[in-house]
């Protein structure tokens, strides 16, 4: 599950969370990550920061994944790196927000792979 321990909360409501320690991220465009959705049984939570070119999707993965993260053209950010987490209430932009809510928890590793393969 997603833990608000150890966070930062800006003016916003915009929480700095350092990622690797309840869960890695994995960053992703838009058009790809909304497309392995689809082929996804059962996603986790995924936030998006819409303020680059092309929106990026941040699926949440179990810590420790990665380590071992080797998909083309996606970053997997683990310890020694933080994640701007959207508030609990955002559903829509302005500014970063959940596509698919907190509460679905993380995306199991080898699903989101074999989704994000498929979805090039």
């Amino acid at each position: 599950m997603i833990s608000d321990a150890e966070l930062m909360l800006t003016a916003a409501g915009l929480r700095l969370v350092a990622a690797g320690v309840a869960w890695d991220a994995v960053k992703v465009q838009r058009h790809r990550g909304v497309r392995a959705i689809e082929l996804l049984e059962e996603p986790g939570a995924v936030a998006v920061d819409p303020a680059h070119p092309e929106p990026l999707l941040y699926f949440f993965v179990p810590a420790g994944s990665a380590a071992q993260w080797d998909v083309p053209d996606t970053q997997a950010l683990g310890s020694n790196a933080y994640v701007v987490l959207p508030p609990n209430h955002a559903e829509a932009p302005p500014g970063p927000y959940w596509l698919i809510p907190l509460q679905h928890g993380l995306t199991a590793t080898s699903a989101l792979r074999q989704a994000l393969e498929a979805a090039k």
